[in-house]
């Protein structure tokens, strides 16, 4: 199940039309790039944006922004934010690519987008938007929904046999909830198939 469908049937989640998206993607003068390295991981960069004609524009330095969407142009943007009473995020996903020509600068008004960093922003980064998702939830929706969850104690790993063959599946590796204290889990192991 996607995030927008488990969205569309969680009680007290919204899930926002593409005009609602763009209109707190304009509003938002902060946001999050999300970006593939060259080696396959991803990384997020914190920028400032201005939304202009189904597109999102970012001034740079000569970065690793820039190098990342050189070798990987499809990235992500994120978008939040709180009012009194509700919790809305929105997440544009597109192709991102450096401006150079000067009238696309110009119309868009990037030129005068002002960061929060003070490192010197000399280029414009555009992102194509191609598709837009956003939700938004009563700002005390966690309260009226804490589910507890239940700690099971995990016993210690048996040791593997020291004549194992190469064919064992290994143990698996514990994964750890939240950062509540929680015991570490360990996921099931499917058997060989």
């Amino acid at each position: 199940m996607n995030d927008s469908s488990r969205a569309a049937r969680t009680p007290g989640v919204e899930r926002l039309a593409s005009s609602e998206c763009w209109e707190y993607l304009q509003r938002a003068e902060f946001g999050r790039l999300a970006v593939i390295h060259a080696d396959g991981a991803p990384d997020i960069f914190p920028v400032n944006h201005l939304a202009h004609e189904g597109a999102l524009y970012i001034r740079t330095a000569r970065d690793a922004k820039l190098v990342h969407i050189a070798a990987h142009p499809l990235v992500a943007y994120e978008v939040d934010g709180m009012t009194d009473d509700q919790v809305w995020s929105v997440v544009a996903r597109g192709r991102a690519e450096r401006v150079m020509r000067d009238d696309e600068i110009r119309d868009s008004g990037v030129r005068g987008l002002a960061s929060w960093s003070p490192t010197a922003k000399f280029f414009a980064m555009k992102v194509t938007v191609n598709a837009v998702t956003g939700r938004r939830f009563p700002r005390d929706a966690h309260t009226e929904r804490l589910i507890p969850f239940e700690q099971e104690a995990v016993a210690p790993a048996e040791q593997p046999s020291p004549r194992a063959s190469r064919g064992d599946r290994p143990e698996p590796i514990p994964h750890f909830g939240p950062a509540t204290g929680a015991l570490p889990t360990t996921p099931p192991v499917e058997p060989p198939g």
